[in-house]
């Protein structure tokens, strides 16, 4: 019997009434949990103290009224339990879900000799689709990848959101590795189908990192941290690929400036800009240079070319290479209408020639953006050129199917003719802070023989454009005519 603290009412309230009390406090308390990000439980007792000031009399609550208020302490808890647990973009267990699950599989594995693997995967081409077509296309992205994940592994497997672009996936009770990695084939095969997307085609794959318990870790730590190198390997390698951990072999530490790179990949902070070709003779815009900043205080330039390095060891080096490819051919697409002469000279970073077919993937790439391969400049580092033998058969493919072809570093690396005219080099690029007048002059007499084109990087004032006019450069780029910029202020440059 509940004993009332407010005077009794005569009047008997109906179960309508006390199911919009239960509506108000529910109301009430998801805003709390809103306002301090913390579950703070549905308000058994204060709900009772509201039934009994406003509702009840002195008699016990009838039997509806207490089914509602169980029905609704119990889907509370169930709201809870949801918002804790689960990811509110995919509805997949979020990462404490995760987190607790590995938790207690470790524990079951150690006590019954089990074996089980951890999938880490994330999305290759990820950030591109959210730069060009927007957050809300990135969001049902996802939403479909997990869907796909969930389609794709075994009934009972667990699929987690860990947040941005980075799934995991518990895979219990394997012992076969064959059937682990025709579980990474599938999801492969699946994440990499096409998507339409609001009326848009949307492409992006997956690369996977894998850890096996207990071979490859015996605690939780281990086992996430070898799943991320496994990805890290497998990213290098190039795009749409798996990796055991176990086939690593011994994995060098990271530096603390890859890890930063690394993290500041995930969170959006490279920018995209574009720096204005020039036309020596006609003092006007004929194309862009693509490259990327990095705004980091330990680095003297925040350039691409000053960060290489920390790029290649990271496992951002594939996908920020694919991001910047497909980023100048979509922005040549939108400024070529009506400008056929207009070039954009693309960076290729190592991972995107050295364990793809690069002519595979740039004939797709081509067909995707409605582009010819004379329209684009691919640009490669004759320092590579001089030390890696496959670097050479990729540019003679490319070179037969017509794509242009621009070496950089060329004042840091000795020249091959012979090799040159092999390639069908269109242009070459050369720093100006490591050329001297008559070397430069030499250079551009050999280039213009084999009918190359001689570009002027890095100028920066009136003294070194003179220079490289004299000495007869074509074109040339630099901050003498302005710091690189962004799309929408190149697209002005061209208007």
């Amino acid at each position: 019997m509940l004993e009332l603290s407010n005077p009794v009412k005569t009047e008997r309230q109906s179960a309508s009434d006390v199911a919009r009390l239960l509506e108000s406090e529910q109301t009430r308390s998801l805003s709390s949990w809103q306002r301090h990000q913390r579950p703070q439980g549905f308000s058994v007792k204060n709900l009772m103290r509201g039934l009994q000031n406003r509702f009840s009399h002195t008699g016990d609550l009838d039997e509806q009224i207490q089914s509602l208020v169980e029905q609704q302490v119990q889907q509370r808890t169930r709201e809870l339990f949801r918002q804790a647990n689960y990811d509110a973009l995919t509805h997949l267990p979020n990462r404490a879900y995760f987190h607790n699950t590995l938790e207690k599989l470790v524990i079951n594995a150690r006590n019954e000799s089990a074996e089980f693997s951890l999938l880490f995967l994330d999305l290759d081409g990820f950030k591109l689709v959210n730069d060009q077509c927007g957050h809300q296309i990135g969001d049902e992205l996802l939403r479909n990848v997990g869907a796909r994940l969930i389609s794709a592994v075994r009934e009972g497997d667990i699929v987690s959101r860990l947040g941005g672009d980075e799934f995991v996936i518990l895979l219990a009770d394997v012992e076969d590795r064959e059937l682990v990695e025709s579980i990474c084939q599938r999801i492969i095969d699946e994440v990499g189908r096409p998507y339409l997307l609001s009326g848009k085609d949307v492409e992006v794959s997956t690369s996977i990192g894998v850890a096996r318990y207990p071979g490859d870790g015996v605690t939780s730590a281990e086992l996430i941290e070898n799943a991320d190198k496994a990805l890290y390997d497998s990213k290098h390698r190039g795009r749409k690929t798996f990796r055991f951990y176990s086939d690593l072999g011994a994995v060098p530490a990271k530096s603390a400036q890859v890890l930063e790179l690394e993290q500041a990949v995930s969170d959006n902070q490279i920018e995209l800009l574009f720096e204005p070709q020039i036309d020596l003779h006609g003092n006007k815009v004929v194309g862009a240079s693509v490259t990327a900043y990095w705004r980091n205080s330990e680095l003297d330039n925040p350039r691409l070319n000053c960060w290489t390095a920390e790029l290649e060891q990271s496992n951002a080096h594939y996908g920020l290479g694919l991001w910047l490819l497909d980023s100048g051919l979509f922005y040549l697409q939108q400024w070529s209408k009506g400008r056929d002469a207009l070039m954009v000279s693309v960076p290729v970073v190592k991972a995107l020639w050295q364990e793809n077919d690069l002519l595979e993937l740039m004939n797709q790439r081509l067909e995707k953006f409605k582009l010819s391969p004379a329209q684009i400049q691919l640009e490669f580092s004759a320092l590579e050129l001089n030390s890696d033998q496959q670097l050479i058969k990729v540019l003679m493919q490319l070179s037969h199917a017509g794509f242009q072809i621009t070496l950089t570093d060329i004042a840091s690396s000795p020249i091959d003719i012979a090799l040159l005219a092999q390639l069908n080099v269109q242009e070459l690029k050369l720093d100006v802070a490591h050329a001297q007048s008559k070397w430069l002059s030499a250079l551009v007499m050999m280039a213009k023989s084999l009918d190359i084109c001689v570009i002027a990087n890095g100028l920066e004032d009136a003294q070194q454009l003179h220079m490289v006019q004299q000495a007869g450069c074509a074109m040339g780029q630099g901050e003498y005519w302005g710091k690189p910029v962004n799309s929408e202020a190149f697209a002005e440059m061209i208007a």
